[in-house]
């Protein structure tokens, strides 16, 4: 029997979800897609197969059909209650049906029951979604493979967790295939961080897919990198012909893609790194977050304050509060930093964030910076964003999320409500391009008074999609869309403008960007561009928490975009009823995992009785504690055997208690191995960054020169000016500011604030007689070259 997740512990019946296929379509910031589930029910009874995946905010679900038994049938969206109430009665009529839905933030759910016997169906799902641009210029496209359990702490409940108890379980299927095509237009290069891609160029198009014997065991993700990332660029698509006169289909949108570039002095900021430290961390994700911690912290301006805190079940802050930025307070951290571990249990968010917020500022001239690192999920998503929401205008919040299946609406969510940005991270990617793409943000001032202006001819009307101006930083881009009404007929294009308009420091900022209507709709088979403007108002609405149900069905159902309050359902009302008892099965978009986690220390128990093959957990009972069950079922809390696969941690007992402050014993920062031959590598980049002062010096010694590849004296002699005291120091500075320059060119965007510190450090120096620091940094680049 194969542990390959295709069957039913204790069964050997096949699994009904038997192939996923997704193609893809790029243009620009816009993608499209249309995936295919294929089912096969090789048994005796009908059944209802319900599948679940994670779908990012970004994306919209704008068309659902399904083919059973050959037959087309073409789903309606509908109120939520009234699609399931019609799913239901097709299901007690013997009917085959299917329904899709949103269970929750970025979960999507697609039921497909009464399949009969020996009998197959497709469903089709179409979806558009918005791209991001990533820390490298890139335009970052996320296919995610993975559904992770929510942790739950103690008191709360999960819907998700919710199951029948005659219902089967497995994993997604092994069988997938991917498609992509891509416009080449100002296209230079289409790679994946995680997969390998077949590509090839043909009529203006790159198609690529994914190399045939690739697992989909973890998200994937695809990197179009364009000649001109940069350029701000106005879409227009024209309304649908024939579309409801009053409906937002009859008219056109236009999408807004801003790029600013201001200069703004960096202003001095409280920061608090709040790093997860859950079991699933373990290994390469907790390895990462050691060194991004030390790249963080070294980059960091003097005349800040700063503290980390890990999480996990319980959390633990470094000090007691956030301390000035010195070198004290660095040697601490930096010894903390390299022992940090995936040793915390569970992933308790919300108690952490309390802490932080409950928090007087240290000065209230240093605005709060939170940055939050985790790699998974939890059940009380909501009130995690509600908390940072309620105290944003004391903090900014920056989101890391980690690894497949890290709940894209917790990281998102919690960035938006904290006016700052998030990024995402899949295994193989470096995270501290990321984090230092943030750090620069969050020592950028507050934009105020941002809104969207439109200069539109007379007998236009626009509605602005999200109704408030998205978060705006130098560099970054900026989405807005505008829904259009207008003459019905136009005899010729119309000229429009639509600017960007704020206030930084007191200075104003306008960026302009010109359109026509009617415009050149993107080559897509469906009205992308207005599912997209539509899921944004929709987002809005829903965001508000007032009462806008009424509004938000209506705008769905017109504009074929699910929303929390409405669903797709398909009824094939052909087919003899089938009479039959019907068995549920639960499909997750999950890994297989292999084993749950280490034996359990003296005192750890099993809820049930072991079977061959299992592996108890550690916590002491509990209502969070998991039982036990065979290496290839999936692991879940005892108290409700959730509907996913086995997570690769085990949960730790829960903790409202204080947070514990741990005294570390004062450290000396620059000890760590470093090869003697190690040329130009990341660890060389580390290990450099490592050794810099917290004023933005470096000291010239033994450990110096062994980073930099020479000897002490080979470096002391090729000084223009005698080396010792505090001349020294500085020709230390000299030299590793430009080994950085020349050594690490392609990594600029890791230590470009290291060596800003540096440089700022140099400028007040003063130098002994006869030096100049031109033909020092001269000399600096003999030796090192």
């Amino acid at each position: 029997m194969s542990n390959a997740g295709l069957f039913v512990v204790g069964k050997n019946t096949p699994l009904p979800l038997k192939d996923v296929s997704v193609k893809a379509h790029i243009n620009g910031f816009l993608v499209g897609l249309d995936s295919t589930l294929k089912y096969s029910n090789a048994g005796a009874d009908p059944i209802e197969v319900v599948f679940r995946f994670p779908l990012e905010e970004s994306f919209a679900v704008v068309g659902l059909e399904a083919v059973i038994d050959g037959r087309k049938v073409k789903a309606v969206i509908r109120e939520k209650e009234e699609a399931r109430q019609m799913y239901d009665d097709a299901i007690a009529s013997g009917h085959s049906a299917a329904l899709a839905e949103e269970k929750k933030g970025d979960i999507f759910s697609i039921s497909l029951g009464n399949l009969p016997p020996q009998k197959d169906a497709e469903l089709h799902l179409k979806l558009a979604g918005q791209l991001p641009l990533d820390a490298e210029g890139g335009v970052r496209f996320s296919l995610p493979a993975v559904l992770k359990p929510r942790y739950t702490p103690v008191g709360s409940t999960d819907p998700l967790a919710k199951i029948e108890a005659a219902s089967h379980h497995g994993s997604a299927p092994a069988v997938f295939s991917f498609h992509l095509e891509v416009a080449s237009r100002g296209v230079s290069d289409v790679t994946s961080p995680t997969h390998q891609l077949s590509k090839e160029t043909r009529g203006g198009v790159i198609k690529a897919s994914i190399n045939e014997g690739q697992p989909l065991d973890k998200d994937l993700v695809v990197v179009v990198q364009y000649k001109s990332p940069y350029e701000p660029k106005a879409i227009v698509e024209n309304g649908e012909k024939g579309a409801d006169r009053e409906s937002m289909m009859s008219g056109p949108v236009v999408m807004l893609n801003f790029f600013p570039e201001f200069k703004s002095s960096k202003a001095a900021c409280e920061f608090i790194f709040l790093v997860d430290r859950s079991g699933s961390m373990a290994g390469e994700f907790i390895k990462s977050a050691r060194e991004t911690l030390i790249l963080f912290l070294k980059s960091i301006p003097p005349g800040c304050s700063f503290n980390i805190i890990g999480f996990g079940s319980n959390y633990e802050s470094l000090f007691p509060s956030s301390v000035p930025y010195n070198q004290e307070n660095l040697d601490r951290a930096i010894h903390h930093a390299e022992r940090v571990e995936a040793d915390l249990g569970g992933t308790e968010l919300f108690p952490p964030l309390q802490f932080i917020f409950g928090q007087r500022l240290l000065d209230e001239d240093l605005p709060r910076q939170v940055f939050v690192l985790t790699d998974g999920s939890v059940s009380n998503t909501e009130a995690c964003i509600q908390e940072v929401k309620r105290n944003v205008e004391s903090a900014r919040c920056f989101t890391f999320g980690i690894g497949s299946g890290v709940s894209t609406y917790l990281v998102n969510g919690l960035a938006q409500a904290g006016n700052g940005t998030a990024e995402f991270i899949q295994s193989g990617e470096r995270l501290q391009p990321k984090v230092i793409r943030s750090l620069k943000q969050a020592l950028q001032p507050s934009v105020t008074n941002l809104r969207v202006e439109f200069q539109l001819p007379a007998g236009f009307e626009v509605t602005q999609a999200p109704s408030k101006a998205p978060v705006l930083f130098s560099g970054d881009k900026a989405v807005v869309y505008g829904i259009l009404k207008g003459p019905s007929e136009l005899r010729s294009p119309v000229d429009c403008t639509a600017s960007l308009k704020g206030q930084i420091l007191d200075q104003p900022l306008e960026y302009s960007i010109p359109f026509e209507v009617p415009g050149n709709s993107p080559s897509f088979p469906i009205p992308i561009i207005h599912h997209l403007a539509a899921k944004a108002l929709i987002k809005d609405w829903e965001r508000d928490g007032g009462n806008k149900k009424s509004e938000i069905v209506k705008l769905s159902i017109e504009s074929s975009v699910v929303s929390s309050h409405t669903a797709f359902v398909a009824i094939d009302e052909s087919n003899q009823p089938v009479k039959a008892a019907m068995k549920t099965w639960d499909i997750t978009a999950s890994t297989l995992a292999t084993s749950c986690s280490p034996p359990p220390p003296p005192g750890g128990f099993c809820m049930a009785p072991s079977p061959p093959g299992a592996v108890c957990m550690a916590p002491p009972p509990h209502p969070n504690a998991y039982a036990c069950y065979p290496l290839r079922a999936r692991c879940a809390p005892s108290r409700s055997i959730p509907k996913m696969s086995l997570p690769p941690m085990a949960m730790a007992s829960s903790s409202a208690q204080s947070p514990v402050f741990k005294k570390n014993k004062k450290a000396d920062a620059r000890v760590f191995a470093v090869s003697a031959s190690s040329g130009p590598t990341g660890d060389t980049l580390s290990s450099l960054i490592s050794l810099q002062q917290a004023d933005g010096s470096w000291k010239l010694d033994d450990v110096i020169a062994m980073v930099l590849s020479k000897s002490l004296k080979e470096l002391s002699d090729a000084c223009p000016v005698k080396c010792d005291g505090g001349v020294a120091t500085l020709w230390a500075t000299i030299l590793c500011v430009v080994y950085l320059e020349l050594k690490h060119p392609s990594q600029k965007d890791e230590w470009e604030l290291i060596a800003m510190k540096a440089e700022l450090w140099l400028d007040v120096q003063s130098l002994p007689a006869g030096a100049d620091l031109n033909a020092m940094k001269a000399a600096a680049r003999k030796i090192i070259a």
